[in-house]
């Protein structure tokens, strides 16, 4: 299998870490999911249609993970007919992940108040 490094912006690998241990996996195995679900998504698009939204700050870290051969192969292929640079995509595809991941969430999960009558407590006698 492959191994690639990847930047990857402190905040999101803190928040990666935190999935990963919560879901008892390994940051490569998020990222194996991360990459197949954006290649699934991405199919169809066309060149400049998933233009990237924000640079990767310079001074992100460096992670190494192991995909295998076949996602590598189609993340390679996707990533040069839409024009971009394979650790860009890896990038987008692990972010996309995790604001997916986030909205799985609940609302309490991450510390939002229910709506207003959504929680009836029994009135005492």
């Amino acid at each position: 299998m492959p191994r690639v490094k990847v930047s990857i912006p402190d905040v999101l690998l803190q928040r990666v870490a935190d999935v990963a241990e919560q879901a008892g996996k390994s940051i490569d195995e998020l990222y194996v999911e991360a990459i197949s679900r954006y290649i699934d998504a991405t199919k169809d698009a066309t060149v400049g249609s998933l233009r990237s939204r924000s640079g990767m700050p310079l001074d992100s870290p460096k992670l190494s993970v192991q995909l295998p051969e076949e996602l590598f192969e189609r993340a390679d292929k996707l990533a040069k007919r839409l024009g971009k640079k394979r650790e860009v995509l890896y990038s987008e595809a692990l972010a996309k992940h995790m604001a997916h991941v986030s909205r799985a969430d609940s609302a309490l999960d991450q510390g939002h108040d229910l709506p207003t009558g959504a929680w009836n407590a029994k009135a005492s006698d």
